[in-house]
């Protein structure tokens, strides 16, 4: 809309008329540069909450917002005389807040225009955060209200540690809203939606957990009984090792014995302890118990395995000591023909051909004295383990070539 001024010497109406028109124009342009600035800012604001913004953009909108600072502040200047005011000096005072104004407007339009597709994505999505936070603490306060009529649920640790981690999201939540960061706001919601969710589904699987206990501590009864059972095959593999093979055969399972009790014992102790949990009403404890009578039974039958083992392996390479010495010379083979194949012989050659100097030497010391069998069988495992570890590092170079 154009203005002209009609004038000193026109008549007293025609300037008043005059100035009240430009006056209107000059709201209505500041009111229009406002809404276009609020909009901008709006997106900006939101890419910096969601930490998306950047130098370049801080860089362009800074100046944009300084002109519209000042076209405003040309505003306020104008709209501060008296509307009684119809001079030429009024007259002019608003026409130059219009043209600052609108210089404003355009160079807004100008930015946004520019980086529209950012600035929209980045308005929508912070408008959404308080809705994030608002139904992730709705969800939350709903499950947390059904926590006391869930009794004696209630009352079970997996439950109470639950309760404990959705009223210390639910405070992560509301710190990060005092903060005003989009991105922490999402993710303290995540958490919260997390947190009632473990809730959620401890209050599901808690009715279900004194029969489990039950059947769990019926089942872990069983297993003790089965372990002592082999445990009575300790005292007499143990003697067998003593009587047919050299001491240092079993030097290191003199306590195998010993060992096994005292799993067997502190296992004895954890069922006993699990029984009094359950009957008390605390499945989740006597639950706890059994997983650890549970590992001190496994402990037990690695010393019952230990020993009973050890014999088996002995007598066999007793009985056959070139099955071992066969089976490690053939790996030993096959990786020499996988070093030829991938042209490594240069490089894999001679340290393959030490292992069959080692293999000799063993087979060799086999047959001075009383035959020392656990030695035997120690050496040519670590010969295999080596060639193991040798044939991958050939695949694995391979692989990389």
């Amino acid at each position: 809309m154009t203005h002209r001024w009609p004038g000193r010497l026109s008549r007293g109406r025609a300037r008043t008329e005059a100035v009240a028109a430009i006056r209107a124009d000059t709201v209505r342009t500041f009111l229009d540069m406002d809404k276009r600035q609020s909009i901008a800012s709006a997106g900006v604001d939101a890419l910096e909450r969601l930490g998306r913004s950047d130098d370049s953009l801080r860089a362009r909108w800074r100046p944009v917002e300084e002109q519209c600072f000042a076209a405003g502040a040309s505003y306020l200047a104008a709209t501060e005389r008296p509307e009684s005011d119809a001079s030429e000096e009024a007259y002019d005072a608003f026409a130059t807040a219009i043209a600052h104004l609108s210089a404003a407007s355009a160079a807004v339009d100008q930015f946004y225009e520019a980086h529209r597709a950012r600035l929209e994505h980045a308005t929508s999505e912070y408008a959404a955060v308080p809705r994030l936070a608002n139904d992730a603490r709705t969800a939350a306060t709903s499950v947390l209200a059904t926590v006391t009529g869930s009794e004696p649920h209630h009352s079970y640790r997996s439950v109470r540690d639950a309760v404990a981690a959705v009223h210390r999201a639910l405070d992560g939540l509301a710190a990060a809203e005092s903060g005003g960061s989009g991105t922490a706001v999402t993710g303290r919601a995540a958490q919260v939606r997390s947190a009632t969710d473990d809730l959620r589904r401890a209050l599901a699987e808690a009715p279900g957990r004194a029969g489990s206990a039950s059947t769990a501590l019926a089942s872990v009864r069983t297993r003790l009984q089965a372990v002592g059972t082999k445990a009575e095959y300790i005292a007499p593999a143990y003697s067998a090792l003593l009587r047919d093979f050299v001491a240092a055969s079993s030097d290191d399972l003199s306590r195998a014995r010993e060992n096994c009790e005292t799993h067997m014992a502190e296992a004895t102790r954890d069922i006993d302890d699990a029984a009094t949990a359950r009957e008390r009403g605390d499945p989740e404890e006597a639950l706890d118990r059994i997983t650890a009578a549970r590992q001190h039974l496994a402990d037990a039958e690695a010393d019952i395995e230990a020993v009973t083992g050890r014999l088996a392996r002995l007598r066999e390479v007793r009985d056959d000591p070139g099955a071992v010495d066969r089976r490690v010379r053939f790996r030993l083979r096959d990786a020499q023909l996988l070093a030829v194949d991938r042209g490594l012989v240069a490089e894999w050659g001679s340290v393959l051909d030490a292992q069959l100097a080692r293999i000799e030497r063993a087979a060799e010391a086999l047959g001075t004295g009383r035959p020392d069998y656990w030695a035997y069988l120690r050496e040519l495992d670590s010969v295999e383990d080596f060639i193991s570890g040798v044939v991958d590092r050939i695949r694995g170079r391979q692989s990389r070539t």
